[in-house]
């Protein structure tokens, strides 16, 4: 049984192509033959080490990111286009769309749990109707922490009385759905809205 779903944001309910921000950046750097684009993107994205973890977790405003990231990489760049560069990276999903407005026809509660910053939300919440229909935001810079760690996921239980067995987490990275479970979900990798309405068949919704 399902009482209650939560969606991850980018690659689920938003594509996003993230790459390109590096090759913007090096483009714009007054010194990029000291790196290149894949060190840039490294240094800016690796999972453990990135320094957007920092911004994602809320320990750096946007301005202070964004000045940081112009320092490192000599960057000739005011903010307004740092931002643009930063944030024009998504797309809509249709069939993903569809998927949340007929589980919220059904009367089924939708959150959405994301990694993701105060620019990228912005602009997304500017931009992608969708996550109005959302019943909840569950964001890693506001919490304080990034999936997977476990704060994040109790952020979820504080906001529902909902039995936790009943909760189904949908992320594209396994390794997120796999510390829901740990904390008492169910899960499901993303990999089509094939396997969604898959699964809502199977469990008659």
């Amino acid at each position: 049984m399902i009482d209650l779903f939560v969606f991850d944001l980018g690659k689920v309910i938003l594509p996003f192509e993230h790459r390109q921000i590096a090759s913007k950046l090096w483009q714009r750097s007054k010194n990029n033959r000291k790196f290149t684009e894949e060190e840039i993107f490294q240094d800016l994205f690796d999972l453990k080490n990135g320094t957007v973890n920092r911004y994602e977790e809320g320990l750096l405003s946007s301005e202070e990111f964004f000045l940081e990231i112009r320092k490192r990489y000599d960057l000739a760049l005011e903010f307004e286009d740092f931002s643009e560069i930063w944030n024009n990276i998504f797309w809509d999903n249709p069939e993903v769309n569809e998927i949340i407005i007929y589980l919220k026809a059904k009367d089924y509660p939708v959150y959405l749990l994301s990694n993701t910053n105060e620019l990228h939300f912005s602009y997304v919440i500017d931009r992608f109707p969708i996550v109005h229909v959302l019943d909840e935001w569950i964001l890693s810079f506001e919490v304080g922490a990034k999936k997977p760690d476990k704060r994040i996921y109790d952020a979820i239980f504080e906001k529902t009385d909902v039995d936790r067995a009943k909760i189904l987490y949908i992320d594209d990275i396994d390794a997120y759905v796999s510390a829901a479970r740990s904390h008492g979900m169910q899960g499901l990798v993303y990999k089509s809205p094939d396997d969604l309405w898959e699964l809502l068949r199977q469990h008659k919704i």
